[in-house]
């Protein structure tokens, strides 16, 4: 395998793993919150304090 393809397998895999650290949580709270029967307020949802 060349080395520029080898570097792009890297850079995809580190981005990829970046993504789903960071967006595996709020998608789990928008499907909730798409699938819920009244919807509550967003700032409820994203405010513990609310």
């Amino acid at each position: 395998m060349n080395d520029t393809v080898k570097e792009v397998i890297v850079r995809g895999t580190a981005i990829g793993k970046t993504l789903v650290h960071w967006g595996y949580i709020p998608l789990i709270l928008y499907i909730g919150y798409r699938a819920s029967n009244p919807k509550p307020p967003l700032a409820r949802i994203l405010s513990p304090m609310a």
